[in-house]
């Protein structure tokens, strides 16, 4: 291997969130300026494993990639959120290196140490990184992309582990968002996702102090692609502000991902949750009032510790109720160092599944709901292949004439196909 990489093959494989996934595509292109190649995992010298622990069936998903790879007499690197909370664990089951999310930005050196054999362990105490900037990745035929702006988290829900593994609330600065989403323009890409662990604290770690509200102002007036997305944002920090926003931007796509977590006022106190369901559900009815057409997903964690039927239920009627257009569901994972690994009354495996399957079920029905909402009305939808698009509202579209990648158009929503909505274009769009 010469000091450019000397054209050997990388493969990466990326588990869990958008974070994840955009630090996936930076790792990416540091390694390409090197001179590596990136492939196929099955057909590279070395994989790298960004892995994920935020439920114990991530951290399983990882172990088995392991597993399969050294099986195929691959080099493995495993990095990310498994290493950060278990810097030994990923060795124990052969991986032939470890390293921490921090380290992720020297991806570099940690691939040149182990090609040559050295079996790196690099894992920083997360509590004291900084912010982890990693260079902008490049679209290559991409038209929509990732931008990290927030990572960490200071919050104290009982469930969760992502605070030991991401550490504390850090910010990217304004100045840095800003250039970001000015080269996306530059480069193409006409939709931008904003993530972050924290999203909704984004800014408040700077100095001087800057408020979410603030950087969703600047955005408006300022040079990035046509469309922004946000990413996961808690519900206590929607206030009127920040509707008000939403409600007049010409770029912010009207689409929120509130993770609610229970519908239950006992169950959240026990998870931990600021809010209680009367106030997300004003939360929900405002945002529809002011924003007809949004999109609004969430997050619903089923057989959490003490979590009888009667709560379950609570939850059901709860989305019922309310105008959700997706769910995510997950079964109530024991997480390593968490208080409710610890808490008594824990619900049996089987009863979590049923839940599960009875939640994701009803999840279905709403985005079905939500889609045939929209048969007979206009949608404005982003061309990502030649017959498939999502609209500004996160609908997924197919259409039956191809549409050059890139191209933003407005169209009309004619029937459900499968799990898309078929729509007729009616007219390309400007998306300068």
């Amino acid at each position: 291997m010469d000091r450019r990489g000397g054209g050997l093959r990388i493969g990466l494989v990326s588990l869990g969130c958008k974070v994840n996934q955009f630090e996936s595509q930076g790792m990416m292109r540091l390694l390409k300026e090197r001179g590596f190649l990136i492939t196929q995992p099955e057909e590279a010298d070395l994989v790298i494993l960004n892995t994920c622990v935020v439920t114990h069936r991530a951290q399983s998903e990882s172990r088995k990639l392991l597993k399969k790879f050294k099986r195929l007499g691959k080099k493995v690197l495993v990095g990310g959120c498994w290493p950060q909370l278990l810097p030994e664990e990923p060795l124990l089951y052969g991986a032939d290196g470890s390293f921490g999310n921090t380290e992720k930005i020297q991806i570099v050196h940690l691939c040149e140490k182990a090609l040559r054999g050295e079996r790196p362990k690099e894992v920083s105490d997360i509590k004291e990184s900084p912010f982890a900037e990693f260079p902008v990745p490049l679209p290559e035929g991409r038209t929509r992309a990732f931008l990290k702006i927030q990572d960490g988290c200071d919050s104290k829900c009982t469930f969760c582990v992502v605070p030991k593994v991401r550490g504390r609330l850090r910010s990217l600065s304004l100045e840095k968002v800003l250039e970001a989403l000015r080269f996306y323009r530059e480069m193409g890409i006409k939709e931008v996702v904003l993530c972050g662990i924290h999203l909704g604290k984004w800014g408040e770690d700077l100095e001087p102090k800057r408020s979410f509200l603030e950087l969703l102002e600047r955005l408006e007036g300022s040079e990035t692609p046509p469309r922004l997305r946000l990413s996961s944002i808690e519900p206590q920090e929607l206030d009127e502000s920040i509707i008000k926003v939403l409600k007049t931007s010409q770029k912010i796509c009207p689409h929120l991902h509130l993770p609610v977590q229970s519908g239950s006022e006992r169950i959240l106190k026990r998870m931990g949750r600021p809010y209680t369901p009367f106030e997300v559900s004003e939360l929900f009815f405002k945002l529809k009032e002011e924003i007809p057409d949004i999109s609004i997903g969430s997050d619903f964690i089923v057989g959490f510790p003490g979590e009888r039927e009667q709560e379950f239920m609570e939850t059901v009627e709860f989305v019922l109720k309310h105008p959700f257009s997706y769910l995510h569901v997950f079964p109530f994972s024991r997480r390593p160092g968490t208080l409710a690994s610890d808490f008594p009354d824990q619900v049996q495996e089987g009863e979590k599944k049923r839940r599960v399957e009875t939640l994701r079920e009803l999840g279905l029905r709403k985005r079905r709901e939500f889609y045939q909402g929209f048969i007979g009305k206009r949608l404005k939808v982003l061309s990502e292949a030649s017959f498939k698009g999502l609209s500004r509202n996160y609908i997924k579209c197919v259409f039956q004439q191809p549409i050059p990648q890139g191209e933003e158009f407005e169209a009309l929503g004619l029937e459900l196909k499968d799990d898309r909505l078929l729509v007729k274009p009616l007219e390309i769009a400007t998306t300068e």
